[in-house]
């Protein structure tokens, strides 16, 4: 019972009790507040970070439910906070559990990625695939609770960066909320 106040306290604003360095990542700003401390040291001089989602690869997330969680880790399930800048593709492993960043960085340039299958308007999970340099073909499966930032990554994502030596290529203006819409 005492741990389900000590949760439901952090819930609400303000916390009654002493932050501790292993809380769980259960919010969103936490998620990207922890990745965020890991992203500096992987990054190049000089390159910026566009954005970031946190996002599952493998098979669909809705078979989970029907074939079990280790059958989704057997299948090849992998979760990742996903990093576009403006030179590379960064993929931060993630614990399933925690959604705490793991260690292990892969880099992919930007202009040796191909994205396709773009489905980022689904209902609860959006997906979309990237063909990355090795030539393994990744579906990337993003939960709504990360739709806008996928949905402000993809302009991004599919535009192609200037290469080394030629002039700048100019990006996309970011996406303008339609009428009827909230823009944050």
């Amino acid at each position: 019972m005492a741990r389900a106040r000590r949760f439901a306290a952090t819930l609400a604003p303000g916390r009654p009790y002493e932050k501790k360095e292993g809380d769980m990542a259960f919010r969103k700003e936490k998620i990207k507040e922890q990745f965020n401390a890991v992203i500096p040291p992987a990054l190049e001089p000089g390159e910026q970070v566009l954005g970031g989602v946190y996002c599952q690869t493998g098979p669909s997330p809705w078979l989970q439910g029907g074939v079990g969680l280790l059958i989704m880790l057997l299948m090849g399930a992998k979760w990742y906070y996903l990093v576009v800048t403006d030179r590379r593709l960064l993929w931060f492993r993630g614990s399933m559990w925690t959604q705490r960043p793991k260690g292990q960085v892969e880099a992919d340039p930007r202009s040796q990625v191909q994205i396709h299958d773009v489905d980022v308007d689904n209902v609860i999970w959006s997906k979309f695939r990237v063909q990355r340099p090795t030539g393994k073909d990744v579906r990337v499966n993003i939960h709504r609770i990360w739709r806008d930032e996928v949905q402000a990554l993809m302009p991004l994502l599919t535009a192609q960066p200037a290469q080394p030596g030629q002039p700048g290529a100019q990006l996309p203006p970011p996406p303008q909320a339609q009428p009827g819409q909230f823009q944050a």
